[in-house]
């Protein structure tokens, strides 16, 4: 089954079954002091939020800061991000150091993300916080800015984007980076949120597949499915969220995360099972 088979009303009760449930999904940074005072512990945590557990990513600027006895920039430029990377990761579970592959993949990319953001910085003179000027900024106008810095890429920056958004609405609590920023600009805001588009990776892919009726994806890899849905997913999330259609992005990677495991999916337990054609097909 695919969305295909479903007719314009039928998709549109979805969306608004999964807009009723919001505020059960949150996205929180950790109360971090490095987070929080550092200009470049927000960025570098980031970069790392890629294919691993999103508390590992926020973790590792601390266990490096530990390691390298200081945050600032020329420092930060010595450090060989492979080595410190591959030891970080040593000792935990992720299904991206799974297998060495995976492993050498994930190492290499976000070490070489990592440096090409830093040397970005070192050019411009300027840092992830005084790279934004003190006035009010609409959604892709930040989405833009952040596109400048060589190792942030379009998911990326739509992330950084939309938690940019939340902050600013008073959505979340806490955000160590934009909070930096409002902190030195006061003047900082982000306006036009409903312009800005929901980062999309393989868990949204996954569950928006499910929720329509694909259990499995071909060739075995949701990665393998991704293009062909990217157009499907923002559309769909404008019928959910008119207003601010990123919003939805954090009910679905957050059951694609807890919930809809590749292979043994917890569908008794799932908060969108009721809207989940692959969830009444598992439990039929």
């Amino acid at each position: 089954m695919s969305i295909k088979k479903f007719s314009f009303s039928e998709i549109k009760e979805k969306a608004e079954k999964l807009a009723e449930i919001w505020e059960e999904f949150g996205l929180e940074w950790p109360d971090d002091p490095l987070l929080e005072q550092n200009e470049f512990a927000p960025l570098i945590a980031t970069i790392c939020n890629e294919h691993v557990f999103h508390g590992y990513a926020f973790e590792f600027p601390s266990w490096l800061n530990d390691r390298i006895g200081g945050f600032d920039l020329p420092r930060l430029l010595k450090v060989d991000y492979k080595e410190m990377l591959r030891k970080f990761f040593e000792d935990k579970c992720s299904s991206r150091m799974k297998d060495k592959e995976g492993q050498d993949e994930y190492i290499n990319k976000i070490s070489k993300s990592i440096l090409d953001a830093l040397r970005f910085f070192q050019e411009k003179g300027a840092s992830p916080v005084t790279m934004f000027e003190n006035r009010p900024y609409t959604a892709l106008e930040v989405y833009f800015t952040l596109r400048r810095i060589a190792g942030i890429g379009p998911k990326k920056a739509n992330m950084i984007t939309r938690d940019f958004i939340y902050r600013s609405l008073g959505l979340s609590k806490r955000h160590p980076w934009f909070d930096q920023v409002k902190a030195k600009s006061p003047e900082f805001d982000v306006k036009e949120g409903n312009l800005a588009d929901m980062p999309i990776d393989v868990h949204v892919v996954k569950v928006f597949n499910r929720i329509f009726g694909r259990m499995i994806p071909k060739g075995g890899k949701w990665e393998n499915e991704l293009p062909n849905h990217i157009q499907d997913i923002l559309a769909f999330s404008k019928l959910a969220f008119p207003d601010l259609p990123v919003k939805l992005d954090n009910i679905l990677w957050s059951v694609g995360v807890e919930y809809c495991d590749n292979i043994d999916p917890d569908c008794e337990e799932c908060p969108i099972a009721k809207i989940c054609e692959s969830a009444k097909k598992f439990y039929a």
